[in-house]
């Protein structure tokens, strides 16, 4: 004899599933009316007398304590994994798929093999869960469920314990035996016999194709994968899982290049894989896309990734001044310094030019060791803009720095990188960042 029990698994949550405790209280309401007033009830769904009525309440009506805790022992096992990435409205589009499906697979093999069982009531919200487990079949391949077993033979063999599987064998393993058990069943029937069981394993079957077919569909997959390494809670295991993250990446990329989040997550699967060059493209476009879209922490982020690939050269000039500006915001003084620094010294004369003088001198004067960057911010801020709205600033920040008030711009000389050869701007390797 074999029983197993599942308790949990090994794919952290970061959202509380309130749907799903919502439905779960919801089926245990029901029971417990079912207890108080057994007759009150329909029986369930008959699909040789079809009703809407009669199939929506049927989902929430059970045989008994044990079909209920089951039940509901695999919805919240599988359905807190769903509405925590793809959110409550697309988990009950699913459950109320899968039961859809359920309905419809049992329909069908009655109608085909065994006419007799479409006059017998169904119960259960066990289609519905079906159809959550397919999604998760396919979404969740790196997740293993913790599953409680118990093996015992007469009294020579006997054996429990926990063990770890992964979530598509351990799914795909309840959906086979579910088959054949349908299979065997319908045989059965088909012969004039009684199913013994007095389970519709065809509804179980035919609500887990209907989430499988949903999650293929509508690529939940790559939504997943996108997730996982957009938070960052759960990189790839290894450069292979990487690699193959990253191929399914650049297909979802490729299929909606506006997406700033499946760029982010690219540029992850690629960095994580050791394609560190092959990175920086694709943090350069999540950082275009978040500042577009005004995502100031996400564009931070997609920056210090770019930053650790070296490529921050890369970044346009129009997108440096918003960045600087949310960078300091966010404490990354350094970082803020250097795009603001090169905003002013691009070239040209304009207001943003200006702002930008004034911001990276007062950043450097605050910084330890930048004290020769802040007189060049506010030399430059003299020169080319003498009458600007920041000269007295300027000049009393000199006076403070010990420098002349109108000193000229320093030197003409400048290194490849645009900062003033004598200026001491220093690389961001050499300070640290």
């Amino acid at each position: 004899m074999f029983f197993f029990l599942p308790l949990g698994t090994t794919r952290p949550r970061w959202r509380t599933p309130y749907l799903t405790y919502a439905i779960i209280l919801a089926n245990m309401a029901v029971f417990a009316y079912q207890l108080y007033q057994p007759d009150a009830l329909p029986p369930g769904y008959v699909p040789a007398h079809p009703s809407l009525a009669a199939w929506f309440l049927a989902m929430f009506i059970h045989a008994g304590f044990m079909h209920l805790a089951m039940n509901m022992v695999f919805f919240w096992l599988f359905a807190t994994l769903t509405e925590d990435i793809f959110g409550p409205w697309l988990m009950l589009g699913v459950y109320v798929a899968g039961n859809i499906g359920a309905t419809l697979g049992h329909s069908l093999m009655g109608v085909l093999f065994a006419p007799a069982s479409l006059g017998v009531p169904v119960v259960g919200a066990s289609g519905a869960i079906a159809g959550i487990m397919g999604l998760s079949a396919v979404c969740f391949l790196r997740t293993r469920v913790r599953v409680w077993y118990l093996i015992w033979w007469l009294i020579i063999y006997f054996k429990m314990g926990v063990i770890e599987i992964a979530a598509p064998v351990f799914l795909g393993l309840w959906v086979g035996w579910e088959a054949v058990q349908g299979l065997l069943s319908t045989a059965v029937q088909s012969s004039g016999g009684v199913s013994g069981a007095g389970v519709a394993h065809w509804a179980h079957v035919g609500g887990f194709l209907v989430g499988m077919g949903l999650a293929i569909g509508l690529k939940l997959r790559q939504r997943v994968v996108r997730t996982d390494l957009t938070e960052e809670e759960r990189p790839p295991e290894g450069a292979y899982e990487a690699y193959a993250y990253a191929a399914e990446l650049e297909r979802a990329t490729r299929e909606s290049p506006e997406d700033p989040e499946g760029w982010y997550a690219l540029a992850r699967a690629r960095e994580l894989s050791g394609k560190t060059e092959m990175a920086a493209p694709a943090y350069l476009r999540a950082l275009g896309l978040y500042s577009r879209q005004h995502k100031e922490d996400e564009a931070v982020r997609s920056y210090l990734g770019l930053k650790k690939s070296g490529s921050i050269a890369s970044i346009p000039a129009d997108l440096r001044f918003p960045l600087a500006c949310a960078l300091e915001e966010r404490d990354h003084k350094e970082d803020a310094f250097r795009l603001f620094w090169d905003v002013g010294h691009e070239g040209g004369q304009s207001q943003q030019g200006e702002t930008a003088l004034i911001r990276a001198g007062e950043i450097a004067r605050a910084l330890p060791g930048y004290e020769q960057q802040a007189r060049e911010c506010y030399r430059k801020l003299l020169t080319d803009y003498a009458y600007g709205p920041w000269r007295s600033l300027a000049m009393e920040r000199l006076q403070e720095l010990g420098a002349a008030g109108m000193e000229p711009a320093a030197t003409s000389e400048t290194q490849p990188d645009g900062a003033p050869a004598d200026s001491g701007l220093r690389s961001l390797d050499e300070t640290g960042r």
